[in-house]
C-alpha cells in the first residue's frame, strides 16, 4: 500500500488545487452538543462511524463527480493517543479496501488539521 504524502504549514493552500471539493461537514453532527441544546443524538463512538462513513461517502462522490482532489478538513486531534477522533477516522479510511478504489495514495497528502485525497480518473466503463 502507498504511503501518503506528509506536509504541514497553512493548509488553505490545498483550497487552490485544480477541481478541488471541500469537505467539511464533520463536526456538523455535534453542534447539538456544542450549543448545549440538549443532549446529544448519538454516543461519541456512533459519531465517529457516522463521520467514517460521511467521509467515504464524499470519496465516492468525488469520483463520482470526476474531482481531482477531495480536501477533508478534520481538524486537529485533541483526544491524545488510541482515541478516536475526526482525524483518525478520515486516516484509517484514506488506508482501508475501501478507499482504494477512488484515491492516488501516493498521491495523497497528510496534514495535521486536513488531508488532500487524490482522486483516481473515472474510467470508460463501457469500453
Amino acid at each position: 500500500m502507498g504511503k501518503f504524502k506528509e506536509n504541514c504549514g497553512d493548509w488553505t493552500q490545498y483550497r487552490k488545487l485544480p477541481n478541488v471539493v471541500l469537505v467539511d461537514e464533520f463536526h456538523h453532527h455535534q453542534l447539538n452538543r456544542e450549543k448545549k441544546l440538549g443532549p446529544r443524538e448519538h454516543s461519541y463512538d456512533e459519531l465517529m462511524v457516522m463521520n467514517y462513513e460521511l467521509a467515504l461517502d464524499r470519496l465516492r462522490q468525488a469520483y463520482e463527480d470526476g474531482r481531482s482532489f477531495a480536501l477533508f478538513l478534520h481538524g486537529d486531534s485533541t483526544s491524545g493517543r488510541g482515541k478516536s477522533t475526526n482525524r483518525s477516522q478520515v486516516r484509517k479510511l484514506m488506508r482501508s479496501k475501501f478507499a482504494t478504489p477512488y484515491i492516488d495514495r501516493s498521491q495523497c497528502i497528510q496534514h495535521p488539521t486536513v488531508f488532500v485525497a487524490a482522486i483516481k480518473h473515472k474510467t470508460d466503463e463501457a469500453g
